[in-house]
């Protein structure tokens, strides 16, 4: 009789266990979102209004290149790479991922990113899997 409680209690701990964990993850994944929202609002303030809106809207003229526009697109292909990298190795769950990768990949094939792109992409050449994701 007293094994039968013991491996009931076991299996009652168990179950709290696996419950705290999924919360914690959950809990994880939403601080992730607030804190990687606070960061792409900051970049988002930084990026030109009118090149983000050319990149957004067709109806828009690209404005001329500039120092400014191609700091601000390598800002926003880090943070990219360090959501990208999160993801990959497992702290960023695939719902969340599909979430604003929806967002990234409608951002960077904007023309404003595509030119730049040709700027910036030395910088990311020591990373030949997220080059890969940027190419695709």
């Amino acid at each position: 009789m007293a094994d039968v409680f013991q491996w009931g209690t076991l299996c009652v701990g168990g179950v709290g266990i696996g419950v705290a964990l999924i919360n914690q993850r959950r809990q994880l994944n939403a601080q992730m979102f607030i804190e990687f929202s606070k960061r792409f609002e900051e970049l988002l303030r930084l990026f030109p209004t009118e090149a983000w809106l050319a990149n957004r809207r067709s109806d828009r003229e690209l404005p001329p290149p500039s120092k400014e526009i191609t700091d601000c697109t390598l800002y926003c292909l880090q943070f990219v790479a360090d959501v990208y990298h999160l993801h990959k190795a497992g702290y960023i769950s695939n719902r969340l991922w599909s979430l604003w990768e929806r967002e990234i990949k409608r951002t960077l094939k904007g023309p404003v990113f595509v030119r730049e792109w040709n700027a910036v992409e030395a910088e990311f050449s020591h990373d030949t899997e997220f080059l890969d994701y940027i190419t695709r």
